[in-house]
């Protein structure tokens, strides 16, 4: 999986996704066996994200490396892969249960994340990211520097469960 590095992500929309992939070219793109330049797109799924009211379906594009044979989604850095609740939503949580906050106004933002949803991610949380973040000094915020550091410190995306490999790219200027 490659995972793009954008400035702001809010909201997720497949508009803004398809802006970002469209100013990307897919020779930028590097593997993970260490080839760039062998991408070419492979074909698409649809995957969900909890937004405000509702899920939004977003189509994401899966890519080849020519090289390898290795396929990769690109997601946004705004999408924690393997789940449908967004990074912004998920440090939200983490942040409220840092501060033994209400979780209320989080659920009245976004309405289709639950109580099963906040207890999920903050199980997440403290079983396989409290530990790493203590480890390696990292703040929860901004996103961007703590998307950055996660890559940089453990080679996935913060709150990314499963260990598939996955890249980040950032935009060239």
């Amino acid at each position: 999986m490659i995972t793009i590095l954008t400035d702001n992500c809010n909201p997720i929309s497949q508009i803004l996704y398809d802006n970002v992939l469209n100013n990307l070219q897919n020779h930028q793109l590097g593997c993970i066996c260490g080839h760039s330049g062998c991408m070419s797109i492979h074909g698409y799924y649809n995957r969900d994200i909890k937004y405000e009211d509702a899920s939004v379906t977003l189509r994401i594009r899966r890519v080849i490396c020519s090289f390898c044979k290795t396929t990769h989604a690109i997601l946004l850095a705004s999408i924690v892969p393997y789940s449908q609740i967004s990074l912004h939503d998920q440090v939200r949580i983490i942040n409220c249960h840092k501060r033994s906050d209400d979780f209320t106004p989080i659920m009245e933002d976004t309405p289709s994340i639950d109580e099963s949803n906040i207890r999920y991610v903050i199980k997440q949380y403290l079983c396989h990211w409290l530990n790493r973040l203590l480890a390696a000094s990292l703040p929860l915020c901004p996103s961007n520097n703590l998307v950055k550091r996660s890559f940089s410190n453990f080679n996935r995306q913060f709150m990314q469960i499963k260990r598939t490999p996955n890249l980040l790219f950032l935009k060239p200027t």
